[in-house]
């Protein structure tokens, strides 16, 4: 497990959390558990856009026919 994104705390004081590339996980952390971040600088990296369901779709079509490609050769 890497570094994660706080989601929301529960009202039982749990937090839910959520890996890097948006993918949230079931299980629900302590707050003991957790160990926050601190950026060593202020860069970031813009959001142009969003990712949605059919764009992702399409990446994860286009990784299996390469994958298949690949394989045949």
């Amino acid at each position: 497990m890497g570094p994660m994104v706080v989601l929301r705390r529960t009202q039982n004081g749990s937090y839910r959390l959520a890996e890097l590339d948006g993918t949230v996980s079931n299980l629900r952390f302590a707050a003991f558990r957790l160990v926050p971040y601190h950026a060593r600088s202020r860069s970031s990296i813009p959001v142009t856009r969003l990712v949605d369901r059919n764009d992702l779709a399409r990446v994860i079509a286009d990784e299996d026919v390469t994958r298949a490609d690949s394989e045949e050769i």
